[in-house]
């Protein structure tokens, strides 16, 4: 019988390529949704359903958990430079706790397939969580398969989110053009 991993997914496009190469490498998939950061609600609606969108079509179980945005929000706008690393660290505990109750062998992150992310950190964190909950940390940079994960999520018609999810990295998005001069009508 093959090893099972929990797989924390942050969205649905994220979640293909890290699914197809772990079910390469002879394991079972189980995800885990679990994204506080992600505001405000419709887009975190629009994810979720992107994601059971991709589970379905990969056939892949995924657990849905709650989601209250405040204690998120709270930490990050009390430090917003440092927002990140509270919010992977988080994210990564409940992924480890959770594979530890269901008794997986292992646990990983759809975290990995970013290239925005910071991977050295996210595998530190990781490896934290891996030792205070007792179940493996899975390391594996999904970001060599980027292309094949966007081109897929575009052919099945899978909603790809413009910002990594909370309001101050939408706020990034779109600073140099709060600091142009309003764009004035025909």
């Amino acid at each position: 019988m093959s090893e099972r991993l929990l797989l924390h997914i942050c969205c649905g496009p994220c979640a293909i390529a890290p699914i197809l190469r772990l079910r390469e490498a002879g394991l079972r998939v189980v995800g885990l949704f679990y994204n506080p950061n992600i505001q405000p609600v419709m887009e975190y609606l629009r994810r979720r359903d992107a994601l059971a969108q991709v589970a379905a079509k990969l056939g892949v179980d995924v657990l849905y958990d709650d989601y209250d945005p405040l204690p998120h929000l709270r930490r990050s706008t009390a430090d917003p430079d440092a927002r990140c690393r509270p919010c992977w660290d988080e994210r990564l505990a409940r992924a480890a706790e959770t594979a530890r109750r269901l008794g997986c062998d292992a646990y990983s992150s759809s975290l990995l397939y970013s290239k925005y992310q910071d991977h050295g950190l996210l595998r530190a964190l990781g490896e934290a969580q891996a030792t205070s909950h007792g179940v493996p940390f899975y390391y594996r940079d999904f970001r060599v398969d980027w292309d094949e994960g966007v081109a897929l999520s575009k052919e099945w018609g899978i909603y790809r989110q413009p910002y990594c999810g909370c309001v101050l990295s939408e706020f990034d998005r779109f600073s140099k053009k709060l600091r142009r001069p309003p764009v004035v009508g025909e």
